[in-house]
């Protein structure tokens, strides 16, 4: 039964990974056509997902990041950053 819902966990991360990964194409394009952080919240309606755009150089990393609560018992006590969904796009500023 332990199997079953640490199987289930291991989708639910990739399922999120994926919708993280749609959600950053978006965001990479707003950003690239000249909006704002807070603008690109208010569009994307993101209250669950952290958005962070860092600039440095001529590149800006945009980091797209979800927590989510594991359905198996005591697998947070074992392994704890497993949850912690992140996705990165690099793009150069132009």
């Amino acid at each position: 039964l332990m199997l079953i819902f640490c199987v289930i966990d291991f989708g639910r991360v990739i399922s999120l990974k994926s919708d993280l990964e749609g959600k950053t194409s978006d965001i990479t394009t707003l950003y690239e056509s000249g909006k704002t952080l807070e603008e690109i919240n208010m569009v994307m309606d993101n209250k669950d997902v952290k958005v962070n755009i860092n600039e440095a150089g001529e590149y800006t990393t945009i980091t797209v990041s979800k927590k989510i609560e594991p359905i198996t018992p005591g697998l947070s006590y074992i392994i704890s950053d497993v949850f912690d969904v992140n996705v990165s796009r690099v793009v150069r500023n132009e």
